[in-house]
Formats: structure tokens, C-alpha cells, sequence
């Protein structure tokens, strides 16, 4: 909070002091990292720190732009002072470090927000704030943009599509002048033609850092021949407005115009800015409306507002696909040259297409499926189809090393750091090697499931398949501690129980949120046709499923995460596809065709090790519509029994927030996103979040948890890079052991590193 009032060497001193706060001055002219005075002879004769000007200070920057400036002054009892200089925000602008008697605050024009800048002799500051409001407008996409532009049909549907969501990517300029002033100012609401937003969902949360959102809409008048579309935050820290026609690509394709991208640049840059807290205190929120016009007609605009959650999610998500066109070795597609995939593949955040991690070209012996992944992304450990051996691999930064398993592990929980795996009959495996299974103690359960570890790796969650002692085992799940130095399991703790339900009705696959203090799960409520009483429970054949939450402690809090499944707001189609396909033989089309019931057809949840803003994130697959793109019946999605070069399944990767700070006995998730970069032309499940590999010592950074050592520090010219080298007190995304270790109020040390424990 910004202080009006002067810093006084008086008790007021400690209200004024600012607390470890980053730095994101310029450097030095010498190159040097910003230096501040200490308390020598001439900062200890600083009776009277005052800073001009005092207020707010408001400024209206152009997108890109990095005017106008704002400039201060330090002064003690009314002459001038040298000190040190800081903001808080280096994203949104930048001040000289001095020492000086004055600095200029420059914004980047990449991001709005209120930033603080701070004055610094010794121990005493003073800060004032400036507001930052980024303001722009296009008419058809800027040459910066080029990348959503589509080109050619072919890339409609190659990797994760047009800017990794796909769609027919950015419309070109508006050149009728009628329709383009219709779009300021439409004279219909939109309501008469059912005007509605398909995608995203209202209220989601996202995060910072993700590809641009498809916008996908549904009226009654089918096509459109423009559309203007705006994004604003509720405090005004950020507006643009963008008008665009119809994608040229539609020609060539015969499509109608009923969905639209956001440009990536202005979607970073809104995102970038929203999430902050705004002059009141309150968050900032984002706003995105469209309008639509049709024979020179305009309509709406319709709105929907998301949150922001005020940090990056990074890292690198692996995932399973039995019909990836990254691998070709299956045959019996019914699209295409008649081959598909069974394979292993990894999006990093940013990329706009997965890449291939395991698998490749040949008969089935290349076939690399039913996965599971190290936290930390260290290892993964697949199977092989041909000969059902499992096969493990080290993950690193130059790429993923093959190892040959002696001990087959089918969906293993792997230990945290990557070392180790837990089988499914209760057994320790080295990794990646696996020559010998060492048994463990305590059990009382002779095969697992699914099992799943915390992030700290002292707790273990099971579904059990199998037990001479627990009496119903197949519709509970367990939470146990876990010694990894003596391999033995403590009392084991029922979580959720389904005892007294229909047999179809298990819980499985359990996933911790990242403070080891409760857990997601898969909760089926209807087995597919011929799967009856499996360990593993599937997602096919119409299968359905739903994703719940319990604490670790007894069962008296599960809760169904319903605005994750998306009960009571996913929309319906109003026709049915005229279909007809196959699952591994069973016929599936007919299964609810209109997508009524996708709500229960969320499954295999897994969560992002590292909280962010607030949140934990889960990833989980769904068999939901994604707007007006991928439309077909639900469980169409085996290349061998549908054209999946055709058409696009629904069977997807999706993710969402909850708040990190809540307890089970209430939902607090949020409506999820697609996961962007995921392959368009494929079934895509079972997605594991993780952390990158670490970065070694002075390689670049955002953040300490990106980090070897921990830390990620300004070095002498000012970049952020990695360092061992602990300061005085953790700032977020850094290393700690206690909450003690963390700069900043309100955040705690979770998974080894200070998070921020609510939703901000």
C-alpha cells in the first residue's frame, strides 16, 4: 500500500519498512547489480525520508508503448537524497536503481497493473504507487500475429492446431465499413438468436502463462461476418478491442464463422495484468465480450469475466494417447493409411504441439503406454504392448533414456524425486532399472490399484483391488504413511467408501493436492460394457465418472467437485451427430449423442505438484464437448472403429483450479480449460503436470522451483538465474523447509517451496 504520509525515524519506521522486496531495478551503469545506501554517517543523518509525488499517480500507456513516464524524488527534511530505487513489478515497468536523488519509472507497455515504487536509505523506505492502464485496439491481425494466421487446411488439424487450441485461426481486417461500424454499435442483444458464449466457461480460472483461449459461440443464425472482440479488466488496468472477419481459410474449407482466438500477444498481456490487486484492494479481474455481425447487422455484446490467478503455471505435462499420429505402430484405422499409435507425449507450457517421449514407429514392441510420472519430472514408467513389460525412462532437459524394467510396474506410484516406484502388488522397484521387487511391510492390502504418493512423499493412497483382511475392498480407498527407509506402511486410513452402493460404484485413481493434506479421485458411477470389475477403471465403452475430494483423515468429507465436472453449465447439442462407431468392437455411437451427461464423464484426475496464485491444479481427461469443435458422440475416440483424420473426439485433456487454502465438505474447484498444444487428431488421457527438470546454477529462471538450488536471484546484470545460495528469507517459488523461511505474509512453505496459500 502505497504511503501518503512521510517515513519518520520514529516507531512509524517499522510500518513504513518493506520487507525482502524483489528487486526489478535497472542495473547500475557499471553493471553492477541496484545497490542502496546503508546506514552509514550520511543515511543515519536521514531524520525525514519523503518521496514526491505522493498520491496515485494514474497513467494511460498504448499497448507496446513505454509512455508516458512518471518521475520521483527523494528528499530529506526538504533537500535532496540519494537513495536506492525498486518497483515491485518489473513485468509492468522499470526504474533506475540509482543510488540517486531521483528516478524515472518507465512501463513496458506489456503490462498494466499498480506497481510500487520504493526508496530505500538503509532500513527506511518509503513507496508510492503508480497505476498502470494499457489501452489498444486492431482492426485483422498485427504481423507479430502471423502464427495464428492458418495457411493452408493441413494446419487446421496438425499438432494442437492453430495456436495449440485450434480453429480456423485470426480473420483478417474488417473492410466494409458498414459492418464494422455496426460492430461499435449493435442494436441487438444477441437474445432473440440465442447469442451465447460455448467456451470458455464462465468464471474459470487461469492461469498466467497459457496459450490464448478459443472463442467459441452459438446462435441461431449459424455464420457470422465479423466480430469484434474486447477484454478489460474490472479496474481499467487494462482494454483492447479487436474487430476481425471471417478466417480466409473458411473459402477454402466451407465452415462457418463461429469461433475466434484471442490474439496470444494481448491475451499475455491482459493476463499479465489481471490478477493483480487494484487501487481498492480488491483482485482484478478479466472481462472478455463479443459482438457479432451478420448481413450488416451487429449483436450483443455478450460477456463473460474469468480470474486471474496472479502467477505462472510451468512445466511439462505427459500424457497417453492410444491413437496418436506422433507414432505409427497399430494397425486397423479406419482413417488415414490404416495405422495409428499407442504412445507417450509431452506439451511444455508455451508450445503450441506435443512432442514424442515414448514410442515410435514399427510393430506393437514400440507401443509405449499406460504411464506414470515422477513430481519432479525425473521419470516415467510405460509399458511396452507387444510383450506387456514395463520399460522406464530419465527425463532430462536433452531428452528421455530409455531403460529396460526386469519387474514390470503397471501404473506404479512413483516416488516424488523420480528413485523409486511402488507396483500395484505392494512392491519397491529402483528405477530406472528395476532388476529386483523388495517387499514392504504393513500392508494390508495384496494388490493396490492405482496407488498414487504425496508430493513429500510420506503418504501413500490406494485403491484396493484386492485384500485377505479388508472386508469390500474394491469400493474404498485408503491414505497410509510411508517409510521409504524401512519400506513400511503405517495404519491405513479409509477415505472414501462406496460400501452399500452399486458394485459399479469404486473410487480410483487418487491424486494429493499439493499439501499432502487431501486428495482428488476418481468416482465411477457406471462401468463400460464388458469392463466390469477391473483394478485399473477405464474411461471408454461408456464408462462414467466424476471428480471428487476427501480429506486424509476418514470419509465424513467427501465431495463431489461439481463445478470441475461441470454439473448444471456444460452445454447440450441441440441436434445429434449422425454417427455410427466402435470401441475395441462394441458398438458406441448411440451413446448419449446430444453430450447430456458430460458431467459424469470426467475421469483420472492427477495435480500439479506446485500450487500457483493460490491454487492447486488438476489435470484430468474428459469426454465433454469443447465448444462447437470437437462435437462428435463421447466415447468415439478408437481410430480403429472412427475416422479420427476426419473427425476430432472429444476425448480430452482438461484442467482446473481449487483453492488451496479450502478444506474437503465444500466444492471449491472452478470450471476447467483445455489444456492447449494437446493433439487435436487423438484421444488424449491420464495427464501427469511436473516440474521441469532443474536448471543448474546460473542458467536463466523465473523462479526458484525451476531451480537446482532452489533460489532464482538477480545476477550482476541484473537477470534472473539460478543460485544455491539462500538470502536472508524465501521470496515465492523459492526454497524452504518451514513457512518461517518465507518473506512474505500469508504464504507458506508447501511441497518445499513458499506458496501462496489462497486464492488471490
Amino acid at each position: 500500500m502505497g504511503l501518503g504520509l512521510s517515513c519518520l525515524l520514529s516507531g512509524l519506521l517499522g510500518a513504513c519498512g518493506s520487507d525482502n522486496v524483489p528487486s526489478n531495478a535497472a542495473p547500475a551503469p557499471t553493471g553492477e547489480p541496484p545497490t542502496f545506501p546503508d546506514d552509514s554517517a550520511d543515511a543515519g543523518n536521514v531524520e525525514l525520508l519523503d518521496v514526491q509525488p505522493s498520491g496515485l499517480q494514474t497513467i494511460t500507456v498504448p499497448f507496446g508503448q513505454q509512455s508516458p513516464t512518471v518521475t520521483f524524488t527523494a528528499t530529506s527534511n526538504g533537500a535532496p537524497v540519494s537513495v536506492g530505487w525498486d518497483v515491485d513489478r518489473g513485468d509492468v515497468g522499470t526504474v533506475a536503481g540509482g543510488p540517486a536523488t531521483t528516478t524515472t519509472f518507465t512501463p513496458t507497455g506489456r503490462a498494466g497493473g499498480l506497481v510500487e515504487i520504493i526508496a530505500r536509505v538503509g532500513d527506511r523506505s518509503v513507496k508510492r504507487q503508480v497505476l498502470v492502464k494499457i489501452a489498444g485496439e486492431q482492426d485483422g491481425p498485427t504481423p507479430a500475429q502471423s502464427g495464428q494466421v492458418a495457411n493452408d487446411p493441413a494446419s487446421l488439424t496438425a499438432g494442437g492446431g492453430i495456436g495449440g487450441v485450434g480453429g480456423e485461426g485470426l480473420g483478417g481486417p474488417v473492410t466494409d465499413a458498414p459492418t464494422k461500424a455496426a460492430l461499435g454499435a449493435p442494436t441487438s442483444n444477441g437474445s432473440t438468436e440465442k447469442l451465447s458464449l460455448l467456451y470458455p466457461y464462465a468464471d474459470t480460472v487461469f492461469p498466467r502463462g497459457l496459450l490464448a483461449p478459443l472463442l467459441m459461440w452459438d446462435w441461431t443464425l449459424g455464420d457470422a461476418d465479423a466480430v469484434r472482440i474486447t477484454l478489460e479488466t474490472t479496474s481499467g488496468s487494462f482494454s483492447w478491442s479487436g474487430t476481425f472477419s471471417r478466417p480466409a481459410i473458411l473459402t477454402t474449407t466451407g465452415g462457418k464463422f463461429v469461433r475466434h482466438p484471442i490474439p496470444q500477444d494481448i491475451w499475455k498481456a491482459a493476463t499479465d495484468t489481471a490478477g493483480g490487486l487494484a487501487p481498492d484492494g480488491s483482485r482484478d479481474r478479466l472481462k472478455v465480450s463479443i459482438t457479432v455481425a451478420r448481413n450488416g447487422v451487429a449483436y450483443g455484446p455478450i460477456a463473460q469475466t474469468y480470474t486471474i490467478a496472479p502467477a505462472r503455471l510451468s512445466g511439462i505435462v505427459y500424457y497417453n494417447s492410444y491413437g496418436t499420429r506422433y507414432a505409427e505402430n497399430l494397425g486397423g484405422a479406419v482413417g488415414g493409411n490404416g495405422r495409428f499409435g499407442g504412445a507417450t507425449l509431452s506439451i511444455r507450457v508455451g508450445e503450441t504441439a506435443p512432442s514424442l517421449v515414448a514410442g515410435g514407429n514399427g510393430g506393437s514392441e514400440q507401443c509405449r503406454v499406460c504411464h506414470s510420472v515422477a513430481a519432479t519430472g525425473a521419470s516415467l514408467v510405460t509399458v511396452r504392448s507387444d510383450s506387456d513389460h514395463s520399460v522406464a525412462y530419465e527425463l532430462a532437459p536433452t531428452g528421455a533414456t530409455e531403460r529396460a524394467m526386469t519387474v514390470n510396474a503397471h501404473f506404479p506410484a512413483v516416488a516424488p524425486d523420480g528413485a523409486t516406484a511402488l507396483t500395484s502388488d505392494g512392491k519397491i522397484v529402483d528405477l530406472p532399472n528395476a532388476a529386483t521387487a523388495q517387499a514392504t511391510t504393513g500392508l494390508q492390502a495384496t494388490h493396490l490399484g492405482t496407488p498414487a504418493f504425496s508430493p513429500d512423499g510420506k503418504l501413500v493412497a490406494f485403491n484396493p483391488y484386492a485384500s485377505e483382511s479388508i472386508t469390500n475392498p474394491k469400493q474404498k480407498l485408503f491414505v497410509a504413511p510411508f517409510d521409504a527407509a524401512t519400506r513400511a506402511f503405517g495404519a491405513h486410513t479409509l477415505v472414501a467408501d462406496n460400501t452399500g452402493a452399486a458394485s459399479a460404484n469404486r473410487p480410483g485413481w487418487p491424486a494429493f493436492l499439493p499439501d499432502s493434506q487431501s486428495l482428488v479421485f476418481h468416482q465411477q458411477v457406471a462401468e463400460g460394457v464388458g469392463e466390469a470389475n477391473l483394478y485399473d477403471l477405464r474411461t471408454r465403452r461408456g464408462a462414467q465418472a466424476y471428480i471428487a475430494w476427501t480429506n486424509t483423515t476418514d470419509t465424513t468429507k467427501v465431495t463431489a467437485l461439481d463445478r470441475l465436472n461441470g454439473k448444471g453449465y456444460l452445454p447440450v447439442l441441440s441436434s445429434a451427430a449422425a454417427m455410427t462407431c466402435t470401441a475395441d468392437g462394441n458398438a458406441v455411437g448411440g451413446i448419449d449423442p446430444l453430450h447430456a451427461n458430460d458431467h459424469q464423464y470426467n475421469y483420472e484426475p492427477t495435480v500439479n505438484p506446485a500450487p500457483s496464485g493460490g491454487y492447486a491444479w488438476v489435470v484430468f481427461t474428459s469426454r465433454r464437448l469443447y465448444g462447437n469443435l470437437a462435437t462428435i458422440p463421447p466415447f468415439c475416440s478408437d481410430p480403429r472403429g472412427v475416422n479420427l483424420v476426419t473427425n476430432i473426439t472429444t476425448k480430452k485433456l482438461w484442467v482446473a483450479a481449487i483453492d488451496l487454502s479450502a478444506k474437503p465438505g465444500a466444492d471449491a474447484s472452478h470450471p476447467a480449460f483445455y489444456l492447449p498444444a494437446q493433439e487435436l487428431l487423438a484421444g488424449n488421457t491420464r495427464g501427469f503436470w511436473v516440474l521441469d527438470p532443474c536448471k543448474q546454477e546460473n542458467a536463466g529462471c523465473e523462479s526458484g522451483d525451476e531451480c537446482c538450488g532452489g533460489f532464482c536471484k538477480p545476477n550482476a546484470s541484473g537477470a534472473l538465474v539460478c543460485t544455491n545460495k539462500a538470502p536472508a528469507c524465501a521470496d515465492i517459488g523459492d526454497k524452504c523447509t518451514t513457512s518461517a523461511d518465507c518473506c512474505q505474509s500469508g504464504v507458506q512453505c508447501i511441497g518445499g517451496f513458499c506458496r501462496v496459500s489462497g486464492p488471490k
